[in-house]
């Protein structure tokens, strides 16, 4: 096995080759490098193939930017490491939100894939099963965790049941391989954003490579549904489901995988009709209810939110925005500041909304905001707090009233703080300490002001804390 990097537009990304004969690209899915990769998956695959591995940007000794991490971009680094390496056409198996950066490669350079394998993966768009709220939580959530607490939480919905019981010394020595070189939170967060706003769906018949769809059954992540709606949309592809196998089947059934893969490339070696089978293994896959079902749910949202109502918003979220121009967040912290003589309760509604965009918005830790020193020094501490937490510079967002609080907060730590996003303000006259500060001019929760700040906030860029 040989380690080496490429140039891509300015980032470097790392890879490997190992093996011998036509060759395969791995494509590795959120958060994971390709360090995550079965070895015993590797060592197979590369008895038949020149397998090649990278570290999406982000991940293991790839560069880790702010920007850059659409699955557009992230497709185009791959096809610069295969411009490096001098490869015209390829085979290309990408795992869960792989398998979109894949089905985003073969879109944009559909001559150089020449077999495709996508696996536990989904097209996206309004036609496609999400995760329940819970189980994204788990994957979404990790600010304040160690990696190896991260890995663990994540273990509980990425393997089958009684698999982590069974093979507990297996998946804790493929931890350590995982967190040797942890990918931060900044990246983690905008693989995910990327992957929510990811949609191929309409792309799908185009795709003319020989095409693998491989799941699990037991995929809570990702549910196998996805897969075979892709399969049913990709002309001629071959479904494979493999009993009992979770998001992780890969690494829960590598044997039973490599053979399905392997024998299916060499049929496309072969020049062979691969023929489109979709079998059940004797019974259905699981329907869940649409997205769309459930949007009614944001117009029920009673005024004391509850953990139910919270994952009810998210679920209303992908249902009404799939498609529209209000975009998935990149997880920023965002501190919400009370008006003068209001309470942080007033704005539950408002971080409902803001973490059902994919943001981590925080109350300011004021039962009442009165603009006196102790407000300023509770505010202080909450922006302290957080942005220590994520690592990132936060957003203030004020309303009119509380907004000479939140400018001094914004002086006072000015190395902790971004931006200020003040509602209810017409009059756009900057501060003069030069605080960067933006301003909707209507009152939250007009239908204008729920519009324009998750496209203000699309405007603000991460910012991530000196070391």
């Amino acid at each position: 096995m040989t380690r080496r990097f490429a140039g891509v537009d300015g980032v470097n990304i790392a890879y490997s080759t190992q093996g011998m004969g036509p060759p395969l690209v791995l494509v590795m899915g959120y958060r994971l490098s390709s360090t995550a990769w079965p070895a015993t998956f590797i060592a197979q695959l590369a008895q038949r193939f020149t397998v090649i591995t990278m570290d999406n940007r982000g991940t293991g000794r790839s560069d880790k930017p702010v920007t850059g991490y659409a699955i557009s971009s992230m497709a185009r680094d791959v096809r610069g490491l295969l411009d490096e390496l001098g490869f015209t056409q390829v085979h290309m198996l990408g795992y869960s939100m792989g398998g979109a950066i894949a089905q985003e490669f073969v879109r944009q350079f559909p001559d150089h894939v020449k077999g495709l394998v996508l696996c536990a993966t989904m097209a996206g768009g309004p036609g496609a099963t999400y995760a329940e709220p819970p189980v994204a939580r788990v994957m979404r959530d990790l600010d304040g965790l160690t990696p190896e607490q991260a890995a663990r939480r994540i273990w509980s919905v990425t393997y089958a049941p009684g698999y982590l019981d069974k093979y507990r010394a297996r998946v804790e020595e493929q931890m350590k391989r995982e967190i040797a070189l942890p990918t931060p939170l900044h990246a983690a967060d905008l693989q995910f954003q990327a992957f929510a706003e990811f949609d191929c769906s309409q792309q799908l018949a185009a795709i003319k490579s020989p095409t693998l769809v491989l799941t699990g059954d037991l995929d809570r992540l990702i549910s196998p549904q996805n897969s075979l709606q892709m399969a049913k949309l990709i002309p001629g592809a071959r479904l494979t489901i493999v009993p009992g196998g979770g998001h992780r089947v890969l690494w829960e059934a590598t044997d039973e995988c490599v053979a399905h893969i392997i024998g299916f490339l060499d049929e496309v070696e072969a020049g062979r009709n691969v023929v489109n089978r979709i079998p059940l293994n004797g019974h259905a896959l699981p329907l869940l209810d649409t997205l769309a079902s459930t949007a009614q749910w944001f117009f029920e949202l009673p005024s004391t939110l509850t953990s139910a109502a919270f994952d009810a918003l998210a679920i209303a979220r992908q249902s009404m925005l799939a498609g529209s121009s209000t975009r998935y967040g990149d997880g920023k912290p965002i501190v919400l500041v009370p008006p003068h003589f209001g309470s942080d309760l007033a704005l539950l509604p408002l971080s409902a909304w803001l973490k059902a965009l994919g943001y981590r918005p925080s109350a300011a830790g004021l039962l009442l905001n009165l603009g006196d020193a102790p407000t300023d020094r509770a505010l202080e501490k909450t922006i302290h707090d957080v942005t220590a937490r994520i690592g990132r510079k936060a957003v203030l967002v004020a309303h009119s009233t509380g907004y000479a609080a939140a400018l001094r907060a914004a002086e006072t730590a000015k190395d902790r703080v971004s931006d200020v996003v003040v509602f209810g303000v017409s009059a756009r006259v900057m501060p003069s300490n030069g605080v960067r500060t933006h301003f909707v001019a209507s009152g939250w929760p007009t239908p204008h002001a729920v519009l324009e700040l998750p496209q203000l906030l699309r405007t603000i860029g991460i910012e991530l804390l000196e070391a």
